[in-house]
């Protein structure tokens, strides 16, 4: 069982089932879930509104926690959106339909959404769809439980006696 610590400024906390995660409220420098502890590595939560409003009138504030996490030393930063990709762009139906964004931010085209997609990955973020807010919870859960199992082979290396594989 992981310990997961969600940030105290997560407005809608994800829940995880109890039998495979202990969770608690804390502060985390950079992100909204992390491994209690971990100062490495932690998970961005948005909705789709707070996504494309982070992407546009938010975006110098997000650029600095990218960075944040860079600093930190994370080795990626993932964004789970709680959104269908097709939610930001324009989606072409099987009869050859487009069918528009599913969201009332009309200024943010499909181009400018996925021109910010690319800076984000530019800068160590890895940004997620994620159908609907469980699918938001398994993948922050699998990102999270991932993370734990790195930490803890770490934590088991280090206890075993290293070999000196340098040459004379």
């Amino acid at each position: 069982m992981i310990e997961i610590t969600i940030d105290t400024r997560e407005q809608t906390p994800l829940h995880f089932a109890p039998e495979v995660a202990k969770t608690k409220r804390g502060t985390i420098r950079t992100g909204d879930y992390a491994i209690t502890g971990d100062t490495g590595f932690s998970v961005e939560r948005k909705s789709l509104d707070d996504f494309l409003g982070t992407i546009s009138t938010g975006w110098e504030r997000f650029q600095r926690e990218l960075y944040r996490a860079k600093d930190a030393g994370f080795p990626s930063f993932p964004i789970v959106v709680e959104a269908r990709f097709t939610d930001v762009i324009f989606s072409c139906e099987k009869n050859g339909e487009i069918t528009p964004p599913n969201h009332d931010h009309i200024k943010l085209t499909p181009a400018f959404v996925l021109k910010r997609i690319g800076e984000i990955a530019q800068m160590g973020g890895v940004v997620v769809f994620a159908d609907g807010r469980a699918e938001a919870t398994m993948l922050t859960f699998s990102y999270l439980s991932n993370r734990d199992m790195v930490l803890n082979k770490d934590d088991a290396d280090e206890h075993k006696p290293h070999k000196n594989h340098r040459k004379s």
